[in-house]
């Protein structure tokens, strides 16, 4: 019917995802990525095999739907650019960019809207004519529908009513859900009534929707319950409707007949969409005949996930990531009592016998959100005190203290706690345990880093350290640049990188570059643009940093925009886009992003990113608590402040005139 090979990365599909029948089935609307990445809305012709263009590229427009008495198609479309300020002056955002369109397929009719709308009186005469497509004329007979715009998802049309989803703002999780809603019940959904000219949003949020082929009868499912109602009673009442039972619903699994089609879809998965048609020079079709051999002798849909996971790490590449699927009956309930954790280290005091409070964990200086069991204003405890007793149970050096914090949700202990290795004078609190200490060991590390640092350069330095390539790293990252981009260094560490995909984000900030100064009289001249730094910077990168952290520390060389130290990176750098679900809700995903320089060779898979200076952090260094990466990247930028210098610009003398 059509094809295109522009993939449209910044929303993370490229295949023809949304089409829509014409009542008549003779037509189809589709839409399709073209060379600017904008998607472009044509019919198709079955009977002549032609087809038209609906709108031309300049706006972005996804899911086309025809309704059900065929007067009209709709679809949305990206033109509105009402921009949001960023509250800190560095970017801006299109936070509602969506619009509501509808087509008339007929010419000759009134406008859907305004003072010379059409009366709906003659709604049934007009459902009666024969369905026809008028192309002439078409791409100006396009309308907006009288509401808001937004960030719409998901548009149906119905029997004279048109539905689509929405969320208040777009986060990261959308990006991935373009098409297909992944589960969460987040979605406001949208009711507009082409008689009334009115939209109504539905009272609950829901987790999908779907409409009859009639148009007529809405279904809904909003967490694991699934409701039904009429189109036209769900616009009235603002309800979901009446629940459906599911509760005695039952149906039989063949599972060798399952497996084998779960086999087969990832197979044909990797067929389609890895990214190397020559599959690294494996014979697939082998690779596929050797591993189905194996089904007959599974007996668990984990040894599925096995099978499979063995067949595409012949490919030799990262991100193969399969998992997930029907393991059978559900576990039982999870036991209400966990392990709780006082945030502290503890070390044997040989002399006393005792305990000693190594370290305890808090809030830091940046991060005075975080809550630790032992820092209270009200607690007296210090690092160095001795914990005596939890619960009443006197504790001796060696014994296993973790059996005596074995709570449920909310429970508090007693911890008795003194700063000398006696009973006498001791106090007593009553502190609630935390399932995981993890984030106020992670910052705490942080924080110490930086007073590592300043301590070393004498304040000159700063020090941000990004854990992931996603939303949640921006704002660290943004966080870090806003308090030391005007030092005269900073040391990015990237070490752990999880990945994600927005490396690019970050470089944006490193390359802007300071042109002029804004002069006020009697203040101090202020920096044009406000968020260029001093561009002195060194970047620490390790084994565990991966994929996209691994396009970042690349990306970062090649730009020459800084120093590398630390040792190569993971080496996983062909991504995944557009995962699959499997029947029973397993998930297989293609490695099918793969990336090269602008020299023609690949970069980063199988090798990882080089640093520019090698040093590793052995394991005897770090158990004495060293961290030589670190020390050699405080070295590193020291020489490049030396030699780099931050420039003041003197202001000249104001003009005669």
């Amino acid at each position: 019917m059509d094809s295109s090979n522009q993939m449209k990365n910044d929303e993370f599909y490229w295949e023809i995802s949304d089409y829509a029948w014409a009542p008549d089935s003779r037509w189809i609307a589709y839409s399709l990525v073209q060379y600017n990445r904008n998607s472009q809305i044509f019919l198709y012709d079955t009977a002549t095999g032609k087809r038209s263009a609906v709108t031309d590229d300049f706006y972005d427009n996804l899911y086309p739907s025809f309704d059900a008495d065929g007067r009209h198609l709709y679809f949305v479309s990206s033109r509105n650019f009402g921009v949001q300020m960023d509250f800190y002056e560095d970017n801006h955002v299109i936070a509602t960019p969506q619009q509501v369109m509808v087509v008339q397929l007929r010419a000759g009719e009134k406008p859907p809207f305004g003072a010379d709308a059409p009366e709906e009186k003659s709604e049934k005469k007009a459902e009666a004519e024969p369905f026809r497509i008028d192309l002439e004329g078409l791409e100006k007979r396009v309308y907006p529908l009288p509401v808001d715009p937004g960030n719409y998802f998901y548009l149906k049309a119905g029997k004279g009513k048109i539905l689509w989803a929405s969320v208040d703002k777009f986060t990261e999780d959308e990006y991935e859900e373009i098409f297909n809603p992944r589960g969460a019940t987040k979605w406001d959904l949208h009711i507009f009534d082409m008689a009334d000219k009115k939209e109504v949003v539905l009272s609950d949020k829901v987790r999908e929707f779907d409409i009859s082929p009639n148009g007529e009868q809405l279904i809904v499912r909003k967490e694991s319950d699934m409701s039904t109602i009429s189109v036209d009673k769900a616009y009235q009442s603002k309800g979901l409707g009446e629940r459906l039972s599911l509760e005695t619903f039952v149906y039989r699994v063949e599972l060798q007949e399952e497996w084998n089609q779960i086999f087969n879809d990832c197979w044909r998965w990797y067929r389609d969409f890895f990214y190397d048609a020559g599959f690294h020079g494996r014979d697939w079709k082998a690779m596929g005949e050797k591993y189905r051999a194996y089904i007959p002798y599974l007996s668990s849909r984990e040894e599925l996930n096995w099978v499979m996971s063995q067949m595409v790490g012949e490919l030799c590449v990262s991100h193969t990531y399969i998992g997930g699927g029907d393991y059978g009956p559900a576990a039982g309930p999870r036991s209400p009592l966990y392990t709780g954790l006082l945030g502290a280290d503890l070390a044997p005091d040989s002399a006393a016998g005792l305990y000693k409070l190594a370290r305890i964990y808090g809030p830091t200086e940046i991060n005075l959100n975080l809550v630790g069991p032992l820092v209270r204003p009200d607690l007296a405890v210090r690092e160095g005190d001795y914990l005596l007793a939890i619960n009443g149970v006197p504790l001796k050096a060696g014994d296993d203290h973790f059996k005596l914090l074995q709570v449920a949700q909310g429970q508090k202990v007693k911890v008795t706690i003194n700063a000398r290795p006696a009973m006498e004078g001791a106090k007593t609190y009553e502190v609630e345990p935390l399932r995981n200490d993890q984030p106020l060991r992670y910052f705490r590390w942080i924080q110490d880093n930086i007073r590592k640092i300043n301590q070393a350069t004498n304040g000159r330095v700063g020090y941000m350290h990004i854990n992931a390539m996603g939303s949640g790293g921006i704002g660290e990252f943004d966080k870090y640049w806003r308090a030391f981009r005007y030092k005269d260094g900073i040391i990015l560490d990237l070490r752990r990188n999880s990945g994600g995909w927005t490396e690019y984000f970050l470089i944006d900030k490193l390359e802007r570059e300071l042109t002029s100064f804004n002069v006020l009289r009697g203040m101090v001249p202020f920096r044009y643009p406000g968020t260029a730094g001093n561009g002195n910077y060194v970047l620490i990168s390790n084994e565990n940093n991966g994929s996209d952290g691994e396009a970042f520390a690349d990306h970062f060389k090649t730009r020459q925009i800084g120093t590398v130290v630390g040792v190569p990176s993971w080496g996983g750098l062909v991504g995944v886009l557009n995962g699959q679900m499997t029947i029973d809700n397993g998930r297989v995903e293609q490695s099918n992003n793969a990336f090269y320089g602008r020299e023609g060779k690949w970069i980063v898979e199988n090798h990882g990113a080089d640093p520019d200076i090698l040093v590793d952090n052995d394991p005897g260094s770090a158990v004495a608590g060293r961290d030589l990466q670190l020390e050699k990247a405080i070295e590193v930028i020291l020489e490049k402040i030396q030699k780099n210098p931050p420039k003041s610009w003197e202001r000249p003398p104001y003009p005669k005139k």
